[in-house]
């Protein structure tokens, strides 16, 4: 099974790769900041789908983008879980503008070309993979499982 933890490796990769050297194009930096934002995203997204259906037996199938971070933040969860909802919700919007948005409104301008934003987002993404085999996700699995 591929490691959904690679991708924040690599998204760490692409915004801390010429740490030093003369800066490349804006073009170029926007293009590893969007890409680093997304990567992120998924994996957390990848890893917190993988623990629901191991754990809960859901099918992947049945849980997608919205309902997952939605019904994470259900008050029926815990706060670390009400926690990953929201940072999950918060890399979705990010990776959705990063990828769809090619002449984004400030501020979403300013996020797609900060790399130290980027790479604090993938820092993130590496803390919420930590915790999400410890987290209890039974409070909200009922709400995600359609059977």
């Amino acid at each position: 099974m591929f490691p959904p933890t690679s991708f924040i490796h690599l998204a760490r990769q692409l915004v801390t790769s010429g740490a030093g050297e003369p800066p490349s194009s804006p073009e170029m930096t926007a293009a590893r900041v969007r890409t680093a934002l997304g990567r992120s995203y998924y994996a957390v997204y990848l890893l917190v789908r993988a623990e629901l259906s191991r754990r809960h037996g859901i099918l992947p199938r049945y849980l997608q983008h919205g309902a997952v971070y939605t019904r994470l933040q259900s008050s029926t969860a815990s706060e670390d879980v009400r926690r990953l909802g929201r940072k999950l919700e918060w890399m979705y919007t990010l990776r959705q503008k990063a990828d769809y948005e090619l002449d984004p409104d400030s501020p979403w301008r300013e996020h797609l070309h900060d790399v130290e934003g980027a790479e604090a987002i993938a820092l993130t993404a590496l803390e919420l993979a930590r915790a999400i085999p410890q987290l209890d996700f039974s409070p909200v699995a009922a709400l995600l499982d359609p059977r």
